[in-house]
Formats: C-alpha cells, structure tokens, sequence
C-alpha cells in the first residue's frame, strides 16, 4: 500500500472511531444506566477481584472457570487505572465500541471496498442501536464484537496475501478471540482448510502456514487452559458452560409442559454445588426423551431468533421499540436485518459451488457455522452482535475475479492487496 493509501485509510478509521466514541458518550450522557444484574453482576464481580489481585474468582478465593476469561481480565485492568465504577464500565464499554467501529472500516476494505463506501459501512456500525446501547450494559458484547472484527480482518488480509506473517497474526487474534466466547474454537479447524483449499503457492507454502496459525491460536490458550487443568482436574479449554446448555435444552419448549418442572432438580443441584460432570449426565437423562421434538420446536426457533436485532436497551425501559406507538421501527429494522442473513445462505451456496474468493468463503462460512452454533443452544438476538460487521461485509460487491480481485476506481493502495 501506498503512502496515499494509508493516509486514506489512517484518517477515515481515526473518524469511524471519534465518530462512534462521540456517539456513545452522547448516549450514556442523555440516558441512566441500568443497574447490573444476572450476567453483568457476575461479570462486575469478576472484574473487581481481578482488579484486586484476587484472580479470577467470584468470592475472591475459590478459581472459577463458568465464564470465558477476555472480558472480565480486560475490565479488571480497566478498574486498576480507571477505578471501579458502573460509569467506568460504560466509558471503557464506549471505548470498545469506538475500536470496533475503526476495525470495521480496515476489515471492509480488506474485501475489498473503496474506501469511502468503507466509512460508509463504518459509520453505519459506529451508529448501529443495537450496538451503540450495549456501551450501557456490562455485557461482553462489544469485546466479542471488536475481537471478532479484528480476527476476521487479519484473516482476510492472510488469505488474500499468503504469507507467513498474517497466518501467526489471524492465529494469534482467533485465540484471544477465543478466549472472550468458546463459541469460536471452529475457527481453527475452518481457517486451516480454506488455507489449504484456496492456497496459489504450494502445498507446503500452505501447510507451513497453517501449522503458523494452528501454533499461535493454541499458544494463546494454552497457559488459560492449563490453568483451568490444575485448579480443576479436567479439561477446560476456556469455559466450563456446557451443563448450562443442557439446562436450556432441557427448559426448551421441546419438553412437555408437565416434565419443564424436572429442570428444578439440576437448578437445585447446581445450588448445592455439584460437579459438572453429575450436572451433564442428570441433564442428558432428561434431554433425551424430547430429541424427537427438538430440531423442530427448539433449532428452527433459535435459528430465526437469532436473526432479530437485539432490543435489550428498549426492554430494559419496558419499551417494544424508540416510542410506544412506533413499532413501524422495529418492523422494518426486523426486515433490513433478516435480509443480511438472506444474503449471508446465498453466499454460503456461492462458497459450496466455488464461485468465491477465499476471504470472502471464509467470512461467509464463518458466520454462517456461528450461527448454527447457537442455533443448537440458545439463539438470543445479542449473540449476533459480533458478526454485524462481517454481515455487512458481505454486501460490498463481489469484484468478480476468484484469484485476484481488483480494487476500485482509485484504490490501488487498498488493504490486503495480493502479492505480485
């Protein structure tokens, strides 16, 4: 890339974050925070003990795993420079926020785009409501979504350059991406066989590099891993959440009404403090009897759930949308959000056929195995927020040319630009 070029790209990316930063503090200005409950308390708790030096615990003795690492480590460090406070929280939430809207921009034009329509697509992340009000919860939202980002940037600009550099940083950004949701590990297995696929120098340039990224993404979990093996005797890759799965399963609508009470008896184990182990097995004795029911009643509904853009901010108000009599709002944010994932099954089929570029196979079938992901557990609408960057990349233009698309009128510096 030019000097021009990132210039270009240095100031847009400059705005997108003041834009959005500027946003967020508007917004936590003009509105009361909500106090934490549930999950934020958790992840506050959390927070505060390792600001304090206690580890990573809840009661400041006893190791605790229940919850991905990322979020509560980086908050905790937040509270040792910023001090311990539910607006710290929004301020360092906001900050987050601002960072995400800035990789957005560097990941669109990775795809490539030019870079005007990039800061398009920027601003429309920075001012995204559904993004823009997780600033006020002490959620792990916008960390995902700034990691996510981050790592999907670093893989698109690996696959389109081919070089051994971008493969250690794509691993190195997958495993702290990793560490703030499980939810990622496919990544691994999904980033080493579009590298092999879609490699143009070489069967060994292309497994020297997947052996690259395989070793930094595993490099980045394993001293987390390994201390969750010693505190606990057992192999906790990052969280220990799989019990909590089963809960949901097994509370699903698939039960029938008259057997949902039977969840009490794992609720009640798990209040006096039983293992996992005994908590897995006791929910798969009851899951069991319902499979039948279950893709239907259960996936299919988490699947279309996880499609709706997350109204959390409105709900906590006790409001269906921004005005009681505007629901119109939220029935056309519903459609425009829904057809990004329309468009996100067209291009999964396009990846299948190979009509695409490997960069952009990858963030379509990236978000596409993301989805199924929680299609199987829980398909809450705040889980999607750390694909809408990604969603929005795939509506850029396809350049048309599957071994080197060109850049567009005046972006001959643009990122991730293939090697000659």
């Amino acid at each position: 890339m030019n000097g021009s070029g990132r210039r270009i790209d240095a100031g847009f990316s400059a705005a997108a974050f003041a834009v959005a930063l500027a946003a967020s503090l508007a917004f936590l200005h003009w509105y009361p925070l909500p106090a934490p409950k549930n999950d934020a308390a958790l992840y506050y708790r959390i927070a505060q003990n390792v600001a304090a030096g206690k580890g990573f615990t809840i009661d400041g003795v006893h190791p605790y795993a229940g919850v991905p690492p990322l979020f509560c480590s980086l908050l905790g460090m937040w509270f040792r420079l910023a001090g311990d406070s539910v607006p710290g929280v929004a301020v360092f939430q906001s900050l987050v926020h601002a960072f995400s809207a800035a990789a957005a921009y560097l990941l669109f034009r990775a795809m490539p785009c030019a870079p005007r329509l990039s800061f398009f697509l920027a601003l429309v992340v920075a001012l995204q409501p559904m993004l823009l009000t997780r600033v006020a919860f002490i959620l792990q939202e916008p960390t995902l979504l700034l990691f996510t980002t981050s790592a999907l940037l670093a893989t698109v600009i690996w696959l389109r350059r081919q070089t051994d550099r971008w493969a250690c940083a794509a691993g190195f950004l997958w495993g702290i991406a990793s560490l703030a949701k499980v939810v990622t590990l496919f990544v691994l297995p999904l980033a080493l066989v579009s590298r092999l696929a879609w490699g143009r120098e070489g069967r060994r340039t292309a497994l020297r590099q997947a052996v690259l990224f395989s070793l930094l993404f595993l490099a980045v979990l394993a001293p987390w891993t390994a201390r969750n093996y010693v505190r606990f005797q057992r192999l906790i890759p990052v969280s220990d959440q799989a019990g909590g799965a089963l809960y949901e399963w097994h509370v699903s609508r698939a039960a029938p009404a008259g057997n949902v009470a039977e969840g009490a008896d794992t609720a009640a184990l798990d209040r006096r403090g039983g293992s996992w182990d005994r908590r897995i097995v006791a929910l798969l004795r009851k899951s069991n009897a319902h499979l039948g029911n279950f893709p239907v009643d259960r996936v299919a509904r988490n699947a279309i759930d996880f499609t709706s853009p997350a109204r959390d901010w409105w709900w906590e108000r006790g409001r269906y949308g921004p005005g009681e009599a505007r629901e119109w709002y939220w029935a056309v944010h519903d459609i425009f959000h829904r057809f990004l994932f329309l468009v996100l099954l067209y291009l999964v089929f396009r990846t299948v056929r190979g009509k695409l570029p490997a960069p952009r196979g990858f963030v379509a079938v990236f978000c596409f195995l993301y989805w199924i992901e929680y299609s199987l557990v829980l398909g809450i609408p705040r889980y999607g927020v750390p694909i809408y960057p990604a969603l929005l990349a795939l509506l850029i233009p396809n350049p048309g040319n599957r071994s080197a698309p060109r850049p567009g009128e005046g972006d001959a510096g643009r990122l991730g630009r293939e090697r000659p």
